[in-house]
């Protein structure tokens, strides 16, 4: 579809940025007038997402993604720029109004892309109906997949041919390159030729939470096949991280239930939808993350992780253990009896069976404790080893109550006084705050002194209150300022017109000046104090002043020099009352 500047205006004005990203799991603390939180778009210990519901913009000092609240629809739910401004509208109860001139695609290359694997799905889905898939439909027979799942979860495959899939998209025109971007055929280094990627393979399409087929899961058939499984590689919108496999099939019980179940397999997955289990869950081709638990957090507010019963899933459930602890989710772990998966145990037991088993669940705190204990002696040296494994997860809990009770059930069940594990704690606390890069990016814009404040101070009013430009740029020289970079930004400030700065918007400057983006996002995200404006220009103007009157002093020879230096000085500060006076005229206007 395609919008009106006017239209796409009305539903970006209308968006509440914070309820927006706090109802996609992000967590945002109010840090004066802007909020902040752990950035939902990478993998980060101290808060460097902010998001400034004044400008309507968000933006991350960790990996420089920012935009307003269509550019987060688009990153976090990977949805066309078109979909982001209709759910948009959806969410703010404004009507559709749609420009003539038909559809139109913000992402061309993607949409494509998107085709293309939707067709491939739908090929590989019909092999199964021929003879040439029996091979794969006696598979599922024997591991007894139902044909009504075959059919709910896509379920396909891949022809045993070289060249079969990349025939088939031919004849429907798509593309060499299309085939290529999505990871469905390759190039031979011997011959230069193109292939299939996936051959003679159980194929599972890998759907966003859109339904939209974005890659693949592929299980070889044949012993000799190597790897056991072969997955598409990452694209624009297909990364493992941000995708769980079953998410889309099961959202609707997901969010009834608010719960989600981690199993490790698509054939797990597919068997506990069959039993009414359709919370389940499992990554695509890589093991679990914290990024997966920040997409729990959007749709449950409990999940269980269920591994393996054998070494690989008791080594994994304590892994996990330690990425949940700071995730403020309700999170249990339980491993399967030796020799099962999700898959054989609902098989060999039953629906009945398997609820009561997940009524076993232990809290992931009191499973990590209990794992931690059992690795050391029962003595005051084992503990303390205990307890240098657990701290570095627990200072990575963000909100205080939830650090201190979890403290307080590690002091618990270890038996260590609270006294001494919050010394402990404050001690590898203060140890990563030493090291923390954000600190030096935020002192290098900045010195901590009264000058640098009152600089810091009147740019961030500028940036807000684009009216006082005119008249700030007439009475203030970039050598007033004492702080180096604040100087360079009000230098590059000073080549932008004056009309800019009366609806100035820093992403316009994201691709042109990075750097000064960067800067500019950085004053925003740092909290303007109640102050006067016009006494922080005085107070910059008198220091300058101050400057250049201690040097006329020194250069003059004689009392009549002298004399004539102090006339001067009090003729400029006479000026600068008027200067004063001016500015907040504009304030009260």
């Amino acid at each position: 579809m395609q919008f009106s500047k006017s239209f796409i205006r009305q539903v970006a004005d209308a968006t509440d940025l914070v309820d927006l990203i706090s109802d996609h799991g992000v967590t945002l603390k109010r840090a004066g007038s802007s909020y902040k939180g752990l950035c939902p778009f990478h993998s980060e210990k101290t808060p460097s997402f902010n998001v400034n519901p004044e400008r309507g913009f968000f933006h991350c000092f960790g990996c420089s993604v920012s935009g307003d609240g269509i550019k987060f629809l688009m990153q976090y739910d990977r949805l066309s720029f078109s979909e982001a401004v209709e759910e948009l509208a959806k969410r703010a109860g404004i009507p559709l109004e749609i420009q003539s001139g038909g559809p139109r695609s913000s992402n061309p290359e993607e949409d494509r892309g998107l085709h293309c694997l939707k067709e491939a799905a739908a090929f590989y889905s019909e092999k199964l109906s021929i003879p040439e898939g029996e091979y794969a439909v006696k598979y599922l027979q024997q591991r007894e997949v139902p044909e009504s799942m075959w059919k709910q979860f896509q379920i396909g495959m891949s022809p045993d041919e070289w060249q079969g899939t990349l025939n088939y998209l031919q004849k429907i025109n798509i593309s060499l390159a299309e085939m290529s971007r999505t990871g469905l055929i390759k190039v031979s280094e011997k011959s230069a030729r193109h292939y299939d990627t996936f051959r003679g393979r159980l194929m599972f399409p890998v759907k966003d939470v859109r339904g939209r087929c974005i890659g693949f899961g592929a299980r070889a058939m044949k012993p000799e096949d190597k790897p056991k499984y072969l997955n598409s590689p990452e694209t624009s919108y297909y990364r493992k991280s941000q995708v769980l496999y079953g998410l889309h099939e099961g959202l609707t019980s997901i969010r009834k239930k608010r719960r989600l179940i981690f199993v490790e397999g698509y054939l797990d997955v597919i068997r506990l939808h069959e039993n009414g289990f359709t919370e389940a869950v499992a990554p695509c081709g890589t093991a679990l993350t914290q990024e997966h638990f920040k997409i729990a957090l959007r749709y449950a507010d409990t999940v269980i992780l269920l591994f393996d019963g054998d070494s690989a899933g008791n080594n994994a459930a304590l892994r996990h253990a330690h990425l949940l602890l700071p995730v403020a989710l309700e999170s249990y772990i339980l491993t399967l009896p030796e020799g099962e998966d999700p898959d054989t145990f609902l098989l060999n037991n039953g629906k009945e069976n398997f609820d009561a088993f997940l009524n076993q669940k232990v809290p992931a705190l009191d499973y990590l404790v209990q794992q931690t204990i059992k690795k050391y002696p029962d003595s005051i040296q084992g503990r303390m080893q205990g307890l240098d494994e657990l701290l570095p997860a627990l200072y990575e809990i963000q909100d205080p109550k939830r650090r201190q009770l979890t403290l307080m059930t590690i002091g618990e069940r270890m038996k260590i006084p609270p006294e001494l594990l919050s010394k402990e704690l404050k001690r590898k606390e203060n140890k990563s705050l030493h090291k923390n890069k954000n600190n030096d990016r935020v002192n290098c814009l900045s010195e901590n002194n009264k000058d640098s404040q009152d600089e810091q101070w009147l740019l961030q009013s500028l940036l807000r209150k684009g009216k006082l430009w005119p008249r700030v740029r007439e009475h203030l020289k970039p050598e007033e300022f004492q702080t180096p970079n604040l100087r360079r930004l009000y230098e590059k400030l000073l080549q932008l017109p004056d009309a800019v700065f009366q609806a100035f918007d820093p992403f316009t400057l994201e691709k042109s000046d990075p750097d000064l983006f960067q800067s500019l996002m950085l004053l925003l995200s740092e909290e303007i104090p109640s102050h006067d404006f016009g006494l922080s220009l005085l107070r910059m103007k008198e220091r300058n002043l101050e400057i250049e009157y201690q040097e006329w002093l020194l250069h003059s020879k004689s009392n009549e020099e002298r004399a004539q230096a102090a006339l001067k000085r009090r003729l400029e500060e006479k000026n600068l009352k008027e200067i004063k006076q001016i500015i907040d005229n504009i304030l009260t206007q």
